[in-house]
């Protein structure tokens, strides 16, 4: 993967304020919610399929996710994808935990899937042996090859959308056996945070430590701190427990 400047998804100044969502609810709420079907996505970008957003299942309830669904990365980058399908309709997340953030939405047609979105990315997958593998392209990204296995426990696609003073936000994670990549945009489409942590390991190279470097120098310690304590008083599902735990790696040095 290439070396980025990655965020950890800030607390917007206050340790309560929810993660998420782009939703018509204009309520002062900041549980989380599952996701909307009348929800949109970044400036640009029309949103998914209903049906299928409504079947994205939030880190915060207890919710299966799609059968079958996928994740994977993309080569020479720093983006994570998931694909999930339901019948013949397909829907995909492509995100690198900086600025990439993209939805797509097509077909599966016997072994072969074709997807696109509005802002002009395109995916083109074949199925072989239980594993999707394709070429993918976005703005800001040329043609790149990936590959995506169907998901282990407590792995997977996730969104989530709430409501805090009358601002709408949306979250959007990839949980992998690797990592984590996700951002969280307001209504507007603008990025207000985003993640990507890899899973430690003893073998942990060079460029996973400067990674985690250039997050705490980006990031003041108390917003991660607060980011933390926010996540603590969620419903410990086990995505969420374990984005306590990979959060709290970030945290080392502090």
């Amino acid at each position: 993967m290439n070396k980025k400047t990655t965020w950890i998804l800030a607390p917007l100044a206050a340790a309560t304020l929810a993660l998420s969502g782009c939703g018509d609810d204009s309520s002062d709420s900041s549980a989380p919610s599952a996701t909307s079907a009348a929800e949109a996505t970044s400036s640009g970008e029309a949103a998914p399929a209903s049906n299928m957003m409504e079947k994205i299942p939030s880190p915060f309830v207890m919710t299966p996710q799609m059968d079958p669904t996928y994740v994977g990365s993309v080569d020479g980058t720093d983006a994570y994808i998931a694909l999930a399908r339901s019948g013949d309709d397909m829907v995909a997340f492509l995100c690198d935990g900086n600025e990439m953030w993209t939805w797509m939405t097509g077909t599966m047609d016997g072994d072969k899937a074709s997807m696109s979105s509005p802002d002009g990315a395109t995916l083109t997958a074949s199925m072989s042996d239980g594993t999707v593998t394709g070429q993918v392209s976005a703005p800001g990204m040329p043609d790149k090859a990936f590959t995506a296995k169907p998901v282990a426990a407590e792995d997977g696609l996730f969104r989530a959308t709430t409501n805090h003073d009358g601002t709408d936000y949306t979250l959007g994670w990839i949980m992998t056996p690797d990592g984590v990549r996700g951002l969280e945009r307001q209504a507007n489409g603008s990025t207000t945070g985003g993640i990507a942590v890899d899973r430690n390991g003893d073998d942990m190279d060079d460029r996973q430590r400067e990674r985690r470097q250039e997050r705490r120098e980006q990031l003041d310690c108390d917003e991660m701190t607060n980011y933390n304590m926010w996540l603590v008083a969620q419903p410990q599902t086990p995505p969420v427990a374990e984005m306590v735990s990979m959060n709290s790696v970030q945290m080392e040095g502090c």
